[in-house]
């Protein structure tokens, strides 16, 4: 029986890693990143079909208090962030509880919309969770995206190479 136990709690820790997404910290100073996923993403690049919406789950622990957290989802093409517009940049709105005291566990719940005229391209991915009252960035990360123009295109539009994928961002 504990056989039975330890091999389930096994093979649901493994599926667990595999769940989450390959991401690098950009400079998270009032938290630590817990754990983050995008949906359908368990391996770098993540691919992002047009006309199709993303969940990006980003649990955090923090490490001071704010009253809010604002959202920023920036496109880096090229070294260049380029702002994504969010209908509503409130992380409270995000499933965050507000006030955020020092210490919490919060889980932001995101749906990011890839519109089908978006070009096809290749890109990091840059979310950051700021606290609206001091500036400081709760969690700030960045992951390699390709957006694609449909399910069935696998193919990489930079030459993404295996382990090589955060160099651009060191």
């Amino acid at each position: 029986m504990l056989r039975l136990f330890l091999l389930t709690v096994l093979f649901c820790s493994i599926d667990f890693l595999r769940a989450a997404t390959p991401y690098k910290d950009c400079g998270s100073t009032a938290g630590t990143i817990q754990s983050f996923e995008v949906t359908g993403c368990t391996t770098a690049p993540c691919k992002f079909a047009k006309g199709n919406n993303y969940t990006m789950n980003l649990a955090f622990q923090a490490k001071s208090a704010s009253k809010s957290l604002s959202v920023s989802i920036h496109g880096v093409i090229g070294g260049i962030p380029v702002p994504f517009p969010l209908p509503d940049p409130d992380a409270c709105k995000m499933q965050v509880k507000c006030p955020v005291n020092a210490n919490d566990v919060n889980t932001a719940v995101m749906t990011l919309p890839v519109l089908s005229s978006y070009p096809s391209l290749s890109l990091y991915v840059k979310l950051e969770l700021k606290a609206d009252d001091t500036g400081n960035d709760y969690t700030c990360l960045q992951f390699p995206a390709t957006i694609v123009s449909g399910l069935a295109q696998e193919r990489t539009l930079v030459g993404w190479k295996k382990g090589k994928l955060f160099e651009m961002l060191d």
